[in-house]
């Protein structure tokens, strides 16, 4: 397999080696009991120190741009923004992943190994963080929350995909322009400016980003021309039009080279400059130019263990996963998915995929070796993340939406000589609302004059210890959209997930990195989960998560009377779950074994207990039962089902 585009400027490290990310082992038991007392959300504004270095007044009538100190250092910053992006798909994360925990699985999709050796270089030269997280998987919220270190709901309508984004938000670009100078730019896909499709150019919208004609608002196009004057974006169909010219017009090559040339323009101008090269791949549609095209045709693809335990439930996922079982029955789940897996679609999709990944890091490696070039190498960061993830088929589902790893998780690298000691691990749970307070303070520039609700990260990021865990921080990430279901905090290497239709689920990242049990009520994770039912109970109504809007009744406790959804322990018979008794499975087995009756205790009417917990009922937030009745609540059927003495249910 060549790895080497000869029509290309050579990668920085062209070779598919290994990643040289020095394996780590963890530095703290994520399961154990934190040593501090319960806390709700720790504080989200950042440091009100000054800055030491304030930016001069200026002595005469003011100037369009401020004019910054002689002696003050001003280090340029470059953002990539991948579109959708699996983060299991870079070399640095699983190979960390894999040294990390022990029963992390690397063949998430068979022996297929994707070498990503220039994104890896950002990782053994910068920073990794091991638990970052989108504010929303879908565009428009977590790019809304990026550019300006705010939830989605405080930035317009940016909460829906596909919302307008708020005019007068203040984004880090347009603070670093006003108050350091800084020459910015924004290259491709920016999905803020409503529906407007493509969208070309800032449209009276800058946001602080001074060079716009690059700039689409939606649209993931194959192919980038000038024609007339005018930027034009191509499907792959479009293919013959830039014949011999392909690496030039592919549009990840081609925002690459147009970063380039913005970054050699501002050194020549002696100019300080912040950019954004917001590459829409690998977002589908999953198609690449002839040389990647092919780079990974001989690759088979497995589909995920996740995917046949969650479409067979055994064991059953959680019901944000949803799945039909009048499209899918239980008996036919296992062809279906060695259909899938033998299907040339869907193997084509993951090896254009890979391709697609692949393109993205030569180009890394091409901006690299521009970097080191122009002699900036030591005081430019560099920043390589994503909006949010594509399941890729884990847990039986494709794309983003759900709080999966894979979908909310997202890649975070970033690359500093001056300051970022080279090879940290962040494990750290921090989200895309943290970035702006974060990239303004290691910029320098501290007095924003914005209240963010993302926290400045600085002063983990650089400190001496190689691999740093906060073990109070928590995050938050939320369905958005239309029909938000669900909301989720994390700390570390734990997440709770409550929604709407279902049970709370606590996920231990350590002990359960696949994400396929629930380890609510665990007696090891007391501590854990009371610290995130108190987070994610306050953020519901602070950060005006959607959920809050959508759902009229959220358990965050279990109910003491749960059925299980996994299939029946049943000896013989067809699969069936506590659903199927009273209809393929004879009720009398309620009666006749025990193990059926503590697998469907509701369903098989053997338990009746109230449940001594946290319940939000019509935006407002319940711990007791007599509570709950005596506000008329009972009329609730989940309230029923969560208080069954107290509302005389059994």
């Amino acid at each position: 397999m060549p790895t080497n585009d000869p029509s290309e400027n050579p990668s920085l490290t062209p070779s598919d080696s290994p990643s040289q990310i020095p394996s780590l082992m963890p530095s703290v038991n994520a399961s154990k009991k934190p040593s501090s007392s319960p806390s709700s959300l720790p504080t989200l504004s950042p440091s009100s120190t000054p800055t030491s270095n304030p930016t001069p007044q200026p002595s005469s009538s003011p100037s369009l741009e401020p004019t910054a100190s002689p002696t003050e250092k001003r280090p340029n910053l470059i953002m990539i923004l991948t579109d959708e992006h699996n983060y299991r798909t870079l070399s640095s994360y699983r190979d960390y992943l894999a040294s990390k925990v022990g029963s992390y699985s690397t063949d998430v999709w068979g022996d297929v190994r994707l070498d990503t050796p220039n994104i890896d270089m950002l990782a053994k030269e910068g920073a990794l963080y091991s638990n970052f997280y989108t504010v929303a998987p879908l565009c428009t919220p977590s790019r809304a929350s990026f550019m300006t270190g705010m939830y989605p709901a405080f930035t317009g309508n940016s909460a829906l995909n596909h919302g307008e984004m708020d005019q007068d938000m203040t984004t880090f670009a347009k603070i670093l322009k006003d108050k350091k100078a800084y020459r910015t730019g924004y290259f491709g896909k920016w999905h803020l400016d409503g529906e407007h499709t493509p969208g070309w150019g800032h449209n009276g919208r800058r946001f602080g980003f001074e060079e716009n004609k690059y700039r689409f608002n939606r649209g993931h196009f194959k192919w980038i021309d000038k024609v007339d004057g005018n930027m034009v974006g191509y499907e792959i169909e479009d293919e013959w039009r830039f014949a011999g010219r392909q690496s030039e017009h592919f549009t990840t090559d081609y925002l690459i080279d147009r970063g380039i040339d913005f970054m050699k323009t501002s050194v020549n101008r002696n100019d300080p400059f912040a950019m954004v090269i917001s590459i829409p791949d690998p977002h589908g549609p999953n198609d690449n130019r002839r040389y990647y095209r092919d780079m990974y045709k001989d690759l088979q693809f497995k589909v995920p263990k996740t995917a046949k335990a969650a479409m067979n439930f055994n064991p059953a996922a959680p019901g944000w996963n949803y799945f039909d079982l009048d499209e899918i029955p239980l008996a036919e789940a296992d062809d279906y998915l060695q259909e899938l897996e033998d299907s040339k679609n869907w193997q084509t999709s993951m090896q254009q995929y890979y391709g697609m990944v692949k393109c993205i890091d030569h180009n890394i490696g091409k901006l690299m070796s521009a970097i080191k070039d122009l002699d900036i190498d030591e005081d430019t960061i560099i920043v390589f993340t994503s909006d949010h993830g594509d399941l890729l088929m884990e847990h039986g589902k494709n794309n983003k939406g759900r709080p999966y790893d894979t979908a909310a998780g997202i890649p975070f690298l970033i690359r500093y000589p001056a300051k970022v000691p080279a090879g940290k691990v962040v494990e750290t749970a921090y989200s895309s609302v943290d970035f702006a307070p974060t990239i303004l303070s290691l910029m320098g520039v501290t007095d924003t004059g914005i209240d963010f609700q993302g926290v400045d990260g600085t002063e983990e990021l650089l400190n001496s210890n190689m691999v740093s865990l906060d073990e109070e921080k928590v995050i938050i990430s939320m369905d958005s959209g239309k029909t938000p279901t669900w909301a989720m905090a994390q700390l570390g290497w734990n997440k709770l997930v409550i929604s709407k239709g279902d049970n709370p689920w606590l996920f231990d990242l350590i002990l359960d990195p696949n994400e396929m049990y629930n380890y609510m009520n665990s007696y090891l994770h007391a501590d854990i989960q009371e610290k995130l039912q108190n987070a994610i109970t306050e953020a519901l109504f602070k950060y005006k998560i959607p959920l809050s809007w959508y759902a009229n009744n959220i358990y965050i406790d279990t109910p003491s009377c749960t059925d299980k959804k996994d299939i029946l322990p049943l000896s013989y018979g067809p699969l069936a779950r506590c659903t199927d008794i009273g209809t393929t499975v004879n009720s009398q087995k309620c009666e006749a074994q025990s193990k059926i009756r503590n697998h469907c205790p509701v369903t098989c009417k053997s338990c009746c207990q109230d449940t001594d917990g946290i319940m939000i009922v019509e935006e407002e937030v319940f711990t007791s039962c007599a509570e709950l009745k005596s506000r008329g609540k009972c009329m609730w059927a989940k309230v029923e089902s969560f208080c069954p003495v107290t509302c005389g249910k059994c």
